[in-house]
């Protein structure tokens, strides 16, 4: 019985051996967010692609060097025209990001969406790119959750950046972090911003379904909000 318990006791401590290794390979092979290793140009332009310049054939062509994108999952929405008016993809390791999409009117490109999740926390961005001028909250509601959908605005640099933040049962406020991670960061074309925000490329939720309106970003802190 002893012996048994040895040899399982040693099996056990060699998985939690394994498995320890394997998580500080993952975290030593670790890259920052593609928002943040980027160092092509300045937003709203992200690695060479250009809001309101750059077209389809070239955004293809920039893609297709890149290697934090897994190049099999470059797949594309076409519209009317034949012509795309969406590319997306996955990013591949060491890259920490999930996804990322292109959207285009008239073969240019509007906006540029990087699904970041937990790759990156709102401390780096700011740091990055300096704090935000407005914000744009409203609680969604997910299985068996309550979340609030925060959209902060960063006009100078025509970035939107979101975070999801679960609410407590009962609670009017939550409380947005320096580690909060950030769930999205998008890119837009300057001139399109009004246009845009009548999709649900900047915000994910039908413009005709939306309360509220953009707000004075106070900081980090506690932010308040109703239930309508």
């Amino acid at each position: 019985m002893k012996e048994f318990i040895k040899t399982s006791a040693g099996i056990l401590l060699l998985i939690a051996g394994i498995v320890g290794f394997l998580t500080l390979l993952r975290y030593l092979d670790r890259q920052p967010s593609v928002v943040l290793t980027d160092a092509i140009c300045e937003p709203p332009c992200w690695h060479g692609i250009q809001p309101g310049k750059t077209n389809v054939t070239q955004v293809f062509d920039i893609l297709d060097g890149m290697e934090s994108v897994n190049q099999a999952t470059i797949a594309g929405e076409d519209g009317q025209d034949g012509w795309p008016v969406e590319i997306f993809w996955a990013f591949q390791r060491p890259a920490e990001d999930t996804t990322g999409s292109v959207f285009f009117k008239d073969r240019q490109v509007t906006a540029i969406s990087i699904l970041t999740v937990n790759s990156l926390s709102l401390e780096d961005l700011f740091e990055k790119y300096g704090q935000p001028e407005q914000y744009w909250a409203e609680i969604g509601y997910g299985e068996n959750r309550e979340y609030l959908d925060v959209v902060l605005l960063f006009p100078t640099r025509s970035l939107l950046a979101d975070v999801v933040i679960d609410i407590a049962d009962g609670a009017s406020q939550i409380e947005i972090k320096p580690t909060t991670p950030v769930f999205r960061v998008t890119y837009f074309d300057p001139q399109m911003f009004t246009e845009l925000l009548g999709t649900r490329i900047l915000i994910d939720k039908p413009a005709s379904a939306r309360t509220g309106s953009f707000q004075t970003w106070p900081g980090f802190g506690s932010l308040s909000f109703e239930r309508k």
